[in-house]
């Protein structure tokens, strides 16, 4: 079966030449016209100095390592950069460094999420004059509000935000939104979509393809399950593992698209032993172990969020490299 490996010197993607099937795109329906906003979409975790501030030259470091990999866009600001844990000038100088390292090369969602409608819109305006594609939101987190209420805050956001809006849907705030409701704001001309991290498959099956492309409207899963994912529908991936590992899952997205079923499913086989080292310690502190061996960063974890310990760090490294990829 095929695999995907680093070489320790050039980091560069290579197959199994043996073993690797031949990809012919008019296998498989799914090659049909995707939405602007696509594929695998990594939430870009935040390089940080040993005194907190942001490393300019390790973001930089990062988003380069990105776009080489063939990731088909940037999720900025999210959870896995622990943007509710970092200040409003050093979320100013990571969405800048990312504006202007990216250089339009693929397209940027900034999260902009806050406790209200009026403090969602001040913190969004904040970033107005860069250049970012759309901005994303989680619903409010901080107390239980009615659907009704949640629904009204996408509306009211979708109106008045200076691009378009991207729901971000996670099972650890108090507040969701469902999929009815989401194919009900999916005809809000300013909605372009949702990242819904709930490993739930059923999604992209009751609310199908040709329907969501009527709506443009794009799914991105947050979800590691990709292959299966893809074939069943979901537009893309926003995988926090990509920060470490982009080549996998774009390889894995490219599989899965093509209809290559055998290739898919090795790549997903590495993709899940992968995530076994990343569940060996808390998933950031092994996320940033993971990124500081391939020499992309040294933190990126703020206050009070403790980095591994070595031995436990030395564990996830030995686990990566069991499943094929090297530093």
């Amino acid at each position: 079966m095929a695999s995907i490996h680093l070489t320790r010197h050039t980091k560069d993607l290579i197959f199994d030449p043996t073993s690797r099937a031949t990809i012919d795109p008019s296998r498989s329906h799914r090659m049909s016209r995707l939405p602007h906003l696509h594929g695998i979409v990594p939430p870009l975790a935040t390089p940080l100095r040993a005194d907190g501030t942001i490393d300019e030259d390790g973001l930089q470091r990062l988003v380069e390592h990105q776009i080489r990999a063939g990731v088909h866009a940037l999720w900025v600001l999210g959870t896995t950069a622990k943007f509710e844990m970092l200040g409003d000038h050093a979320q100013r100088v990571v969405a800048e460094t990312v504006a202007r390292v990216s250089a339009g090369r693929v397209p940027l969602v900034l999260n902009v999420s806050d406790l209200s409608t009026e403090r969602t819109l001040t913190r969004a305006a904040r970033f107005d004059d860069l250049p970012y594609d759309y901005y994303a939101a989680l619903p409010p987190w901080y107390v239980k509000i009615t659907q009704s209420e949640v629904e009204g805050y996408f509306r009211s956001l979708a109106d008045r935000l200076a691009r378009p809006i991207i729901i971000y849907n996670a099972p650890w705030v108090c507040n969701q939104i469902t999929l009815d409701q989401l194919r009900t704001l999916g005809d809000h001309p300013r909605i372009g979509g949702t990242k819904d991290v709930h490993s739930n498959l059923n999604a992209t099956q009751d609310w199908p393809v040709a329907d969501r492309r009527r709506a443009e409207f794009t799914y991105l899963h947050g979800c590691d399950l990709m292959g299966t994912s893809a074939a069943l529908g979901a537009d893309g991936f926003v995988p926090a593992l990509g920060n470490a590992f982009p080549e996998l899952c774009v390889a894995l997205w490219d599989a899965a698209r093509s209809g290559d079923a055998a290739l898919a499913f090795n790549l997903q086989t590495q993709v899940a032993r992968i995530g076994r080292a990343l569940s060996m310690g808390p998933m950031l502190a092994c996320l940033e172990a993971a990124c500081r061996h391939r020499g992309l960063l040294d933190r990126m974890l703020p206050s009070p969020l403790q980095s591994l310990d070595q031995p436990t760090a030395l564990r996830v490294i030995a686990a990566v490299e069991a499943a094929g990829m090297l530093p």
